[in-house]
């Protein structure tokens, strides 16, 4: 059921309407409304830039694994990956997930072509975050080809993949199964609040069988120190400065991309035309003033649509 904090009259109705996309419990520990923001805002505030958003969309729209991580609180993983479910195909069947033990007795109804499995956390932290035998049943699907939006704390990949190797037992095969990986950095600087995806990751297997990640994208000049403990915090810790970070940008990777696209099942020049229409039609959905989640999950909505153009024109299909 929607989560009734989110029922007030305050609230408008479009807003309503995509607030109960999300079951109760989806936004964790916080007692008032989260802020939501559509993944046009999200580009726009710089914490992930436009190609790499693109990206998110063509793994998502086939229904592709994403696990968005990061060490301090605040660091914005839950709103990313509530926004990313704009980009699911319309047939998509969202399967939420919480707790330490699963009943996956849905599987018989729904397979890897309609499913998606939402995890707002994967921890021990809280009851209703998934971790244990969930999290690494969760994981096995991933494996098998199921769909897997997550978060997690971890602040590097490495770390990520030690957590769910020792705290669940994932194997290679279902650490494999997430597409991509994002490594996000968040705390407090006198200038303001530091909020950033520093890295992605394609997760994949090398011909033995062995997990084998290749990097996608990172920020220029390295990624931001290492915050260990910061999860345990109830903000962001403060650092003196950001070092420059916010304004760095983020360098995209050939090689990465070129496994991405094999894995896609495209070619490096099919994987790159697609990444071009859709970075151009999220660029002039925010020329066009198109960033309120609601409108901005019609116009993504437009754009799958098999029979538009996708060069259509927002303006042409979208509407507040």
């Amino acid at each position: 059921m929607p989560d009734p904090r989110y029922r007030a009259s305050s609230v408008t109705a479009s807003l309503a309407a995509w607030f109960s996309r999300f079951p109760e419990g989806w936004w964790g520990y916080h007692w008032a409304p989260p802020e939501p923001m559509s993944v046009v805002q999200i580009v726009g505030s710089g914490s992930i830039d436009l190609r790499l958003m693109a990206t998110l969309w063509a793994v998502v729209a086939r229904r592709g694994s994403v696990m968005l991580a990061s060490e301090a609180p605040q660091a914005g993983k839950t709103t990313t990956l509530s926004a990313l479910v704009d980009f699911l195909p319309d047939e998509t069947v969202g399967v939420f997930l919480r707790g330490s033990w699963g009943d996956y007795r849905w599987t018989d109804d729904y397979g890897a072509d309609r499913a998606y499995l939402l995890i707002n956390e994967m921890s021990d932290h809280l009851p209703i975050y998934v971790w244990g035998r969930n999290a690494k049943g969760a994981l096995e699907l991933a494996g098998r080809g199921y769909g897997l939006g997550a978060t997690m704390h971890a602040d590097s990949l490495g770390e990520a993949i030690e957590s769910l190797r020792e705290g669940v037992g994932a194997r290679d095969t279902d650490l494999a199964g997430l597409t991509i990986y994002l490594q996000f950095s968040a705390y407090r600087t006198p200038a303001g609040m530091y909020r950033r995806c520093e890295e992605a990751w394609h997760l994949r297997r090398d011909p033995a069988g062995a997990l084998d990640p290749i990097r996608l994208a990172a920020i220029e000049g390295g990624r931001s120190p290492r915050l260990t403990g910061a999860q345990r915090l109830p903000v962001p810790p403060v650092l003196r400065t950001d070092g420059g970070r916010r304004a760095r940008s983020f360098i995209h990777e050939s090689l990465g991309y070129a496994a991405l696209s094999a894995a896609l099942g495209l070619t490096a020049e099919d994987l790159e035309s697609e990444l071009s229409h859709r970075s151009a039609y999220l660029a002039r959905l925010a020329e066009e003033g198109i960033c309120e989640p609601p409108e901005v999950a019609a116009a993504i909505a437009e754009y799958a649509d098999p029979t538009q153009r996708p060069d259509r024109s927002p303006s042409e299909g979208a509407s507040a």
